[in-house]
């Protein structure tokens, strides 16, 4: 039976002599017995105990081991939450986001351009129409750099995108109004006999872009409405059979 002679020193299981171990694999404590393929060869040095060839190593020269983070809020999500998260795509919904937002600043300049044009048969609709934009776009961006897509916001964002829908009805109503019942600013034959006011057919031109504007964000509105209803579909009702109503509005 191979016997250690003293901690400094090992006996060679071949020749029977000691062999000093080097001083950068002693310790105080007893040495930690590893697999030789958990550490780099350098670092391993292959001795034999009792006919068993081992390596001893020190703890502090093994590479630790990558651990993943574990946190409370991720592994707490249910099934449901998860297959959510995962179908609603981050990128997609933050560029709607972005465009609704765009279509909602552009919409707020040409109101302000057509107030300083003229005040003719004005109502500043733009105006005071984008604030429901303004909130719904905030939101749907909010909703994937802050809120980490979860349902419970992506049912009040849904929420908010209706009513972004109901105001798009109402400014399309008031501004195709002026621009039905004025199209005869840009009539040839209209021109034809009367002096018209620049400003008058210039308002009438940004009245038309501004309505081009609020129809893009309708089919926007309905985009985000549609995109909720598929998410629905391929993350709860396909595979688990259920719309799990009772977390539409909380978690």
């Amino acid at each position: 039976m191979d016997t250690v002679h003293n901690k400094s020193c090992i006996q060679c299981p071949s020749c029977k002599t000691y062999v000093p171990i080097p001083l950068g694999l002693r310790s105080s404590q007893t040495p930690v017995l590893v697999d030789s393929r958990s550490v780099d060869a350098p670092l391993a040095a292959t001795t034999s105990i009792q006919g068993y060839p081992l390596n001893v190593a020190r703890v502090s020269q093994i590479a630790p081991i990558p651990m993943r983070a574990w946190s409370p809020a991720i592994n707490a999500l249910s099934d449901y939450e998860r297959s959510w998260r995962s179908k609603f795509w981050r990128t997609p919904v933050l560029i709607h986001g972005i465009i609704e937002l765009v279509l909602t600043v552009l919409i707020i300049i040409l109101e302000i351009i057509s107030l300083g044009l003229t005040t003719y048969r004005a109502t500043g609709a733009g105006m005071w129409g984008s604030i429901p934009f303004m909130t719904a776009a905030i939101l749907t961006i909010r909703q994937v750099t802050r809120w980490d897509r979860s349902r419970v916001w992506a049912t009040r964002v849904l929420i908010a995108q209706m009513v972004l829908l109901l105001f798009t009805f109402i400014l399309i109503g008031i501004v195709n109004n002026f621009v039905s019942s004025n199209s005869f600013l840009v009539s040839s034959a209209y021109i034809g006999y009367y002096e018209l006011d620049s400003n008058s057919v210039a308002k009438y031109r940004v009245m038309q872009a501004q309505l081009a504007f609020i129809i893009l964000l309708m089919f926007a509105g309905f985009a985000y409405v549609g995109f909720y209803l598929f998410v629905t579909y391929v993350a709860l009702w396909k595979p688990f059979g259920t719309l799990d109503t009772p977390h539409l509005f909380s978690e």
